[in-house]
């Protein structure tokens, strides 16, 4: 396993290399055409193979090589003078964040619980052949409606390495940690910050934890007993993931494929606001690598879009003369989300997400949700807020004070007034960032102060307003912190450092402990996880130790099964083993996890899953082989599986039935693979 690392880690390097060239054609450096090759070339290459498949291709993966030769071609001349060594810093800051998130998740490489089958069950489905888009895992005969592009630009480099899909999937995990972290590095560098700067915010996009792990530990908590799963919990009834938590956690659902598309799309939208003679090819790059973003994760569509306005014209040009150059900049990046958007259409086209509007936000955020979850994340802001206050009253010291008491009341006010706190407080200190340090002399820190500004309207927006969604009352605006503070916190680890930075020239002792209590805010956290990883003798490398015996086999087997298989199985709970042969195979099911049908689709499919269900447990309890054999026809399935699910919830005779219906095609272990052909 350690040598089928090794090979994927070089694979996906050497795939980045080619772009190297064509990115310093754009005016990048080596260091920063390092960072940001990898997800540029696999983005180009994925969006290109993509393409070919929306035309009708099954095996359109193959057509990324034509991509990533032409980049190579294009950016012959880029190699020229090639110094090496500015390589080396990004390149062992991608290799440090791959080595250790795939040493913390030892104890967790097993692809169940969660939602990794349904993550896993798309992964399969795209390494196997067929067209875009692709079919439902779990609703054979239908097209998956889900968002599945972030998996995109990585399917290549699985198919030319010919790893399975659950091998694949661990290390994608730690390659999101790698290239996630570069990206962070660039783009902390680009907005003025120093190396120590952008070490430490490609650090924290992984790594950031929260207080929660101190309040374990008070509570009298050992390390080893700190649970990462209550900070993930933090405000009632929402989801509130963190850096650390998601990465070791290693869902492959879109907010986490989408993290380094957004980071990358930002530094771009940078390159291109400070390019004079290559910015269209860098615009055209951006628009790509923006758009895989937005279709990666619809939810950071607008922020990050957002986000690349706010650094490319956070610039006097930008935002205080906004003609001229500015109004050009300002064109540029209109002409990025514009042809983001038109360059996805094939996606957006077969995207239709249920939708029921906006609703108000009735339970604000608690001071204690906020403290555990956000306090550390929010130190650099609040001590810069504190600092530029101070400038607000020019250069008499009465006035100076004068002015910091009144933003200080102004947020007490609007606490009481709204009984909201957290939104007193990133409004007190947008204002402040917006009209000194916007407006101030602190030209070189003025993108980052800009791009602040998204991750304080995230937060923002989830205290006011809240998308609808199905999953009840107690639960109603679970969806819209989760995604709000996970994109928060994904800005607040880039711009964290640069704050800090800009602090430590004006106040060193201040940044300094502002920049511990940030590292140490997921120290016992880390810690945590480390001892585990410690404490895993036997780690599961292939993340299908859970199956039972011979399922796994019957799962690769079925892989190999020619396009247009279909395979029935025991319908159980989601979040369950239920689905398993076609979440590991990508042979898609008749039916899987009934109630993710209804989140993706709406009410809409309930009568067709209610349908297929009530079949399926006939199919498995009737008794007669005969019948077995007429449903299993009319479902279209080629193969019914008896297996550990299926023994688990199905009478023994019903059993026997399904294994007398036709041939068993694979046998191994408790598993039985019976094939029911016309």
């Amino acid at each position: 396993m350690i040598w089928q690392a090794l090979a994927w880690y070089v694979m996906v390097a050497v795939g980045g290399a080619v772009a190297v060239g064509s990115l310093r054609r754009l005016g990048l450096g080596a260091g920063a055409s390092c960072a940001v090759a990898r997800v540029s070339a696999w983005t180009v290459a994925g969006y290109v193979a993509w393409i070919v498949g929306w035309l009708g291709v099954a095996s359109w993966w193959w057509f990324g090589l034509i991509a990533l030769a032409l980049l190579a071609w294009w950016g012959r001349h880029g190699f020229e003078g090639l110094n090496l060594r500015p390589l080396l810093e990004p390149e062992l800051v991608g290799l440090g964040a791959f080595l250790l998130l795939a040493f913390l998740r030892l104890s967790a490489m097993a692809v169940t619980a969660t939602e990794k089958p349904m993550d896993l069950a798309i992964l399969a489905t795209l390494l196997r052949p067929g067209t875009i888009p692709p079919t439902d895992p779990w609703l054979a005969g239908y097209a998956l409606p889900y968002y599945y592009w972030g998996f995109v630009p990585w399917v290549l480099p699985a198919k030319l390495l010919g790893f399975a899909p659950n091998v694949v999937f661990n290390f994608l995990v730690a390659t999101l940690a790698a290239v996630s972290a570069q990206g962070a590095w660039a783009l902390a560098r680009a907005l003025g910050g120093s190396r120590r700067t952008g070490v430490m915010a490609a650090f924290l996009v992984v790594f950031m934890g929260t207080f929660d792990g101190w309040r374990q530990l008070f509570a009298g908590s050992g390390i080893s007993g700190i649970d990462l799963w209550p900070a993930s919990r933090a405000i009632k009834g929402t989801i509130t993931e963190f850096p650390l938590f998601t990465f070791h956690l290693g869902d492959l659902h879109p907010h986490l494929l989408c993290v380094p598309l957004a980071l990358v799309a930002v530094f771009l939208a940078r390159v291109v606001s400070t390019s004079k003679a290559h910015w269209l090819p860098a615009l055209a790059l951006g628009s790509l690598v923006y758009g895989a973003a937005a279709a990666a994760n619809p939810w950071c569509a607008l922020p990050v879009g957002v986000a690349m306005l706010l650094v490319a014209v956070g610039d006097e040009a930008g935002f205080v003369r906004p003609v001229g150059p500015g109004l050009r900049l300002w064109a540029r990046v209109a002409a990025i989300g514009v042809a983001g958007w038109v360059l996805y259409v094939p996606f957006w086209h077969a995207f239709h997400p249920p939708t029921e509007g906006f609703g108000v936000v009735t339970t604000p955020t608690r001071i204690d949700e906020i403290v555990l979850l956000l306090a550390g994340a929010l130190i650099p802001i609040a001590l810069v807020g504190w600092e530029l206050s101070w400038r607000w009253g020019g250069v008499d010291s009465s006035r100076r004070r004068f002015s910091r008491a009144v933003w200080l009341a102004g947020m007490v006010l609007l606490v009481v007034l709204t009984q909201r706190p957290l939104l007193a407080f990133v409004g007190g200190a947008g204002a402040v960032l917006a009209v000194t340090g916007l407006r101030g002399r602190n030209r070189r820190v003025r993108p980052a102060l800009a791009l602040t500004l998204v991750p304080l309207a995230l937060l923002g927006f989830m205290e006011v307003v809240y998308f609808k969604d199905p999953y009840g009352t107690e639960f109603y605006r679970m969806n819209t912190v989760f995604k709000a503070t996970h994109m928060a916190f994904t800005f607040l680890a880039v711009v964290g450092p640069v704050l800090l930075g800009w602090m430590r020239r004006r106040r060193a002792a201040l940044a300094v402990g502002g920049a511990a209590l940030v590292l140490m805010a997921g120290l016992p956290q880390f810690a945590a996880l480390t001892g585990r990883a410690l404490s895993t003798r036997q780690p599961d490398w292939q993340g299908l130790g859970w199956m039972a015996t011979g399922e796994s086999e019957a799962a690769v087997w079925l892989r190999g099964q020619p396009r247009g298989t279909v395979v029935v199985e025991g319908i159980g709970n989601a979040y369950s083993d239920a689905a398993r042969m076609s979440s590991v195979s990508g042979v898609p099911a008749v039916l899987g996890w009934e109630n993710h049908e209804g989140v993706w689709r709406g009410g809409t499919i309930g009568p067709e899953t209610g349908r297929r269900k009530a079949q399926i447990e006939r199919l498995y309890r009737c008794g007669d082989p005969r019948e077995v054999h007429q449903i299993a026809q009319s479902l279209g399935a080629r193969f019914v599986v008896v297996g550990s699910v299926e023994s688990r919830l199905y009478p023994e005779a019903g059993l026997k039935a399904v294994l007398q219906s036709g041939r068993a095609a694979f046998k191994s272990g408790v598993c039985t693979l019976v094939e029911v052909r016309p």
